[in-house]
């Protein structure tokens, strides 16, 4: 648990975070939801209108609220990893500088994507459901402690790669495509049901798999929280003690590599 004084530094770290992420633009805030509202409309034209992608069980109508459920979740994930990755690097001169505890930077990035994109991700689903769109309410225990769990996974990864970029520079240029590679790997844009039999197995390797599904299951089928989703939140728990143990244990080694 963080002693009060470094609780106070995350959250001013954090808020710094989300400033400084829009400083200097027009639009400001409105860049975290227009570019990821971008991304659902073309989504939702190629392969809600072009491809007529209907196959499989969406469990809804709407194409464009079965990529949107998913979507938002997705670039939690994603770019909460990759700013963990870089919080050491863009702020090496602080870490060189001051002593304090650097994980510190990696949990403010973390939480400044899921706080922005938490946002963006309520009020995509207020219009979508004032537009029409049937959400339901029952499912939101099960997406709150969806979000959690891949706050766990992210902070877990995240803080791997931000020691072991910090040490090998070589590691940003492998994970833009593996997470390229992971993404598709993940039923973003179609339903699990696509996918072959003999293969959909393998989707157990991917817990992000699971998560956005069970988000979609409460969502879109009103479904409660199940003993999946606790074993699911646990393991995020083991992943991020292993991983910000491991960013600790290399952590006094930063400095030089800076």
């Amino acid at each position: 648990m963080l002693a009060k004084g470094n609780s106070l530094l995350l959250a001013r770290f954090t808020e710094r975070e989300i400033f400084t992420r829009f400083a200097g633009s027009t639009l400001g805030f409105l860049w975290a939801l227009l570019g990821p509202l971008l991304l659902l409309g073309i989504y939702s034209f190629v392969f809600g209108q072009l491809f007529q992608q209907r196959q499989g069980d969406l469990a809804t109508d709407s194409y464009t609220l079965f990529v949107a459920i998913a979507l938002w979740p997705w670039m939690m994930f994603s770019d909460g990893v990759l700013r963990c990755m870089q919080s050491i690097h863009t702020n090496a001169a602080l870490v060189k500088k001051v002593a304090f505890p650097h994980l510190l930077l990696v949990l403010a990035a973390n939480n400044s994507v899921f706080l922005v994109h938490l946002a963006g991700y309520v009020a995509v689903l207020a219009v979508l459901a004032l537009a029409g769109s049937s959400i339901d309410l029952a499912g939101i225990p099960v997406v709150l402690m969806s979000i959690i769990t891949l706050y766990l996974f992210s902070l877990a990864l995240g803080a791997i790669l931000a020691a072991m970029q910090t040490l090998l520079r070589d590691v940003e240029q492998a994970i833009a495509p593996a997470m390229m590679m992971l993404y598709y790997l993940t039923p973003v844009l179609y339903p699990i049901t696509l996918i072959p039999m003999q293969y959909r197995h393998w989707l157990t390797w991917n817990p992000l798999a699971y998560v956005i599904q069970r988000m979609r299951d409460g969502l879109l089928l009103g479904q409660g929280l199940q003993m999946g989703d606790f074993g699911m939140l646990f393991a995020g728990v083991v992943a991020a003690i292993l991983g910000v143990a491991f960013f600790i244990r290399l952590s006094p080694y930063f400095e030089d590599f800076l």
